[in-house]
């Protein structure tokens, strides 16, 4: 049954002569099921399929690149009309469901390196590097293109374009965003050019102009054209030129340009050149970047899209009856949860599962290369294979421990018909999510308990909190299946002298829990390298703590996706944290810590200190398992108790044994 709550995110919009049956899209993201340079596959088709199935209205798919990566790179999959069947089965296979399919259509520029691509170099308009703060290794210092490479660049988009309409698609965005090349071209800090497609914002603006007037050409007046562009570049300086970038006054006088052609049908603004902003992390707050596409939509007429970490319906109902926007992007939250928009319309709010903003599947692939995932959804990108199906007979299943594995364990062995029964030692669910909310920003980890404890509620899982399950417990009880997911124990490494010393030396779990005394100057040794060191440091700092933080790789946090790590290098270092890399700790004197450097075993004594904060992964606690083995007919364990891992390993674990049942 419908909902009236969402009168504006269910009202359909036209945009040139396309009806879109709701307000609800997913903008393009970097899913990398196959490679830049081919068509899409049938990952891809399985993952916007389940999409369209949810109820949006409209998916963006792409990127879809239109040129070699490369001065000597190979044509792409858009480049021959051999790429229309594939196109056209994903197209048909979107429209099944009464939802709308637009191509992004774009570069890459020197986002990429040569030979990562095979060779070659990567292609600019100047020969400056895209600034790249914690993957260094990805700074290129690109071609400068000439104006014959220009107009084969325009000519590519058209032929792409062309192609894309052929397959059956309902639109075509052009993607000048972000720092790719498209937006390097229009970025005052980016384009350093003297000729006509440098200097001015018109001049800047040429290529993009003219690769509308081609795809305009080769698709007809009445399909739909849109454009992608970067509202606020944030940055303020660079070294290669006194420039700075693009602002949001530059934005509304593109917006104002574009509209003007009366070649655009619908503009799409977002945030940074450079930084976490593209995908913004937990540590920001919803919908961070709204108000760049409000003060867009206030100086033209055109409909406006706009996203960025918006997760939830009520927030995109207010966005629009606000006039902030016309269409909302809920790209994360779709592939947390593909029946986000079906979920919103039938009032069942408390069923959607939120994206949380950890970027640890999504985003933080991007550099490994690795195909997007998500840790709420162990499904997104595998829906062919991942899919929960009835179970042939009904089992009496006793999982043990209540964190994310067991927890979902216990929903996907309820959703198979199992009776589930939960057990819990202490007194809450999941209290290392717990733990986790407790940092500042990072409260979205308690979006993932409570989407656990309703789906437990509603799948009638019975959930005991504050029982200790042992093995004589489990060996007593007539139980078919038994699920041990204990997690992990805290584990404090052995540090010389430290026993005749004043300094305190705690495990971080305790700091966040506020169950130990810390003193004012603190050290943390961080030999977890992923969100612990970095997370306390902020939680401690927030408190007005001195803290040096140190590491034993070249930087802290290195395990972290790079949206987020940037936010929370922002977030320690604006509080004065002091961090250390290639560094530990030797031993404690009195009240002295004696560190190494890892590489040239030069010494320093810090002084003063009055506490030290360990981070580390744990260590197993698998004894329960261990004690059961050989004993119980049918015995699984799931997530941290197999090995410390993160919360994304952990629930793809629960899934996977829930499956199994």
């Amino acid at each position: 049954m419908a909902t009236t709550q969402f009168k504006n995110l269910f009202t359909p919009l036209k945009i040139n002569s396309l009806e879109i049956s709701n307000r609800i899209f997913m903008s393009n993201a970097a899913h990398r099921f196959y490679s830049g340079s081919e068509g899409p596959n049938e990952r891809a088709l399985y993952y916007y399929e389940a999409r369209a199935k949810g109820g949006l209205g409209l998916i963006i798919t792409g990127p879809h690149y239109i040129s070699p990566f490369t001065t000597s790179g190979k044509p792409t999959a858009y480049q021959s009309d051999e790429v229309i069947p594939s196109l056209k089965r994903q197209a048909d296979t979107v429209h099944k469901y009464g939802t709308k399919v637009f191509a992004q259509l774009g570069h890459v520029g020197n986002y990429v390196t040569g030979r990562g691509c095979g060779g070659g170099s990567t292609w600019g308009p100047s020969p400056v590097w895209r600034r790249n703060l914690f993957a260094p290794g990805w700074q290129e210092v690109p071609h400068e293109m000439d104006e014959d490479e220009i107009d084969r660049f325009v000519s590519d988009y058209g032929g792409a374009a062309k192609r894309v309409k052929e397959a059956g698609y309902d639109g075509i965005e052009i993607m000048a965003m972000v720092g790719l090349l498209q937006a390097q071209f229009l970025s005052s800090a980016m384009n350093i050019r003297d000729d006509e497609y440098g200097g001015p914002l018109k001049s800047r603006m040429k290529f993009l102009l003219r690769t509308i007037d081609s795809i305009r050409d080769a698709v007809g007046p009445d399909f739909v054209v849109g454009v992608r562009y970067t509202a606020d570049e944030f940055v303020d300086r660079v070294w290669w030129t006194k420039n700075h970038g693009n602002t949001l006054d530059d934005a509304k006088e593109i917006a104002k340009i574009l509209e003007s052609t009366q070649k655009v049908d619908y503009l799409f603004p977002c945030a940074t050149a450079f930084g976490p902003a593209h995908v913004p992390p937990m540590n920001y707050p919803l919908a961070p970047f709204i108000y760049l596409c409000a003060a867009v939509k206030d100086e033209v007429k055109l409909p406006v899209f706009g996203n960025g970490r918006i997760n939830d319906p009520v927030l995109a109902e207010k966005i629009l009856d606000d006039y902030q926007a016309d269409m909302i992007g809920i790209t994360r939250g779709l592939i947390a949860d593909p029946e986000f928009p079906k979920k919103a319309r039938e009032g069942k709010v408390k069923e959607i599962r939120k994206c949380i903003g950890c970027n640890e599947g999504c985003a933080g692939g991007h550099y490994p290369r690795l195909p997007l995932c998500c840790a709420m959804n162990v499904e997104a990108g595998r829906e062919k294979e991942f899919v929960i199906t009835p179970a042939d007979n009904q089992k009496n299943v006793v999982v043990i421990g209540g964190g994310a594995a067991g927890l979902e364990t216990a929903r996907v062995a309820a959703l198979r018909g199992h009776k589930v029964k939960l057990y819990e030692r202490e007194n809450e669910l999941a209290p290392e999510l717990t733990l986790a909310a407790k940092v500042p920003g990072r409260e979205g980890f308690e979006d993932t308990l409570r989407y656990f404890a309703y789906q437990m509620e509603l799948l009638g899982v019975e959930v005991n909190l504050g029982i200790n399950i042992t093995d004589e417990t489990v060996l007593t009880n007539d139980w078919d299946v038994v699920v041990v997911a204990t997690g992990a124990k805290p584990f404090i490494p052995r540090i010389n002298g430290i026993e005749n010393s004043s300094i305190r030396l705690v495990e971080m779990r305790d700091v966040l829990n506020e169950k130990t005394e810390v003193g004012d100057n603190i050290i943390i040794a961080d030999y977890q390298n992923h969100l612990y060191g970095l997370d306390t440091a902020d939680f401690l700092a927030h408190r007005g703590k001195t803290i040096e933080l140190i590491n034993e790789s070249v930087f802290v946090g290195g395990m972290v996706d790079y949206q987020s790590i940037n936010t929370m290098y922002t977030n320690v270092l604006s509080k004065g944290v002091k961090i250390t890399p290639l560094t530990a700790i030797k031993e404690i004197v009195e009240n002295k810590v004696i560190t190494y450097n890892l590489l040239t075993n030069r010494e320093k004594t810090i002084d003063g200190i009055d506490t030290v904060v360990v981070c580390t992964d744990g260590r197993s606690d698998d004894l329960l398992y261990r004690k059961l083995k050989s004993k119980v007919k049918e015995l699984y364990r799931a997530g941290q108790c197999v090995s410390p891992r993160k919360m994304l390993d952990s629930i793809a674990d629960g899934y996977r044994v829930g499956k199994l049942l």
